[in-house]
């Protein structure tokens, strides 16, 4: 058997809940411990540094459901999404839509969006530090009618039924104790890095369609026309003054 071969073997079964019959009798130990249990040692070891990776990215998650019932649906979703990232904390992007699925937590309807908002405060917590626009330079091309925006990479517009962060704030408490938030109101949030921190910030959600739509790309005048009735020419320049404040403008073009 080539060496590919017994690496991929071995791959194999430290992924596989239990050890394949054929796999034990075509491989050799070096050691005295017999070959399945072994495996299993490697597998449990596998399993357990992977939940440890989710439980880092998914912490109020994990306060939520409590160390079982996490480590329950982690085991099970390792299973099913092996790692096949070099870095173990690039694991897990697929947990919010898994949460979803699993019966174990159908009484929970505000999961999926708080592991979605603990995965994006990470995403931007790992971003480089930005180095937004002067405030000077972008009030100069404000004052135009129709301009472009580039925001930072470490910012993030977040949309949800639920309070999530409010969650996300009582993390340190004893569990189970989200009972006790008041979780059942929407929220709009931007998640920003500055100064090596990362802000998250109560935004209107009418604000947030508008910095969505910047972010695809469209200009200001398109980006605000569809909320004609809302945005007024005072809130259009208290939402641009938002921005500045917080510094995630990296550049603006006319």
């Amino acid at each position: 058997m080539k060496l590919s071969e017994v690496q991929n073997l071995f791959k194999k079964q430290i992924l596989a809940p239990q050890a394949d019959p054929q796999t034990i009798t075509d491989l050799k130990p070096a050691g005295h411990l017999p070959l399945n249990e072994a495996f299993e040692v490697y597998h449990q070891g596998y399993t357990n540094r992977l939940t440890e990776a989710l439980s880092r990215t998914y912490e109020t998650v994990l306060w939520v459901l409590g160390h079982d019932l996490f480590n329950d649906i982690c085991a099970r979703y390792i299973e099913s999404q092996p790692s096949v990232a070099f870095n173990l904390d690039d694991y897990g992007s697929t947990f919010p839509e898994y949460l979803v699925n699993t019966s174990k937590t159908k009484g929970i309807p505000f999961l999926q969006d708080l592991a979605s908002f603990e995965r994006l405060y990470k995403e931007i917590d790992e971003a480089a530090t930005p180095n937004p626009l002067p405030i000077e330079q972008v009030q100069e091309i404000l004052h135009a009618r129709n301009f472009k925006i580039r925001f930072i990479d470490a910012m993030g517009v977040f949309q949800s039924m639920y309070s999530v962060s409010e969650l996300w704030k009582r993390r340190k408490e004893p569990p189970y104790m989200y009972e006790d938030v008041n979780w059942g109101n929407p929220e709009s949030l931007l998640i920003y890095k500055k100064d090596k921190r990362v802000m998250v910030q109560n935004i209107d959600p009418v604000d947030a369609e508008v910095i969505l739509e910047l972010q695809e790309g469209k200009s200001a005048s398109e980006a605000l026309s569809g909320y004609a009735d809302l945005m007024t020419p005072e809130r259009s320049q208290a939402l641009f003054q938002l921005l500045m404040k917080a510094g995630v403008i990296d550049d603006v073009t006319l």
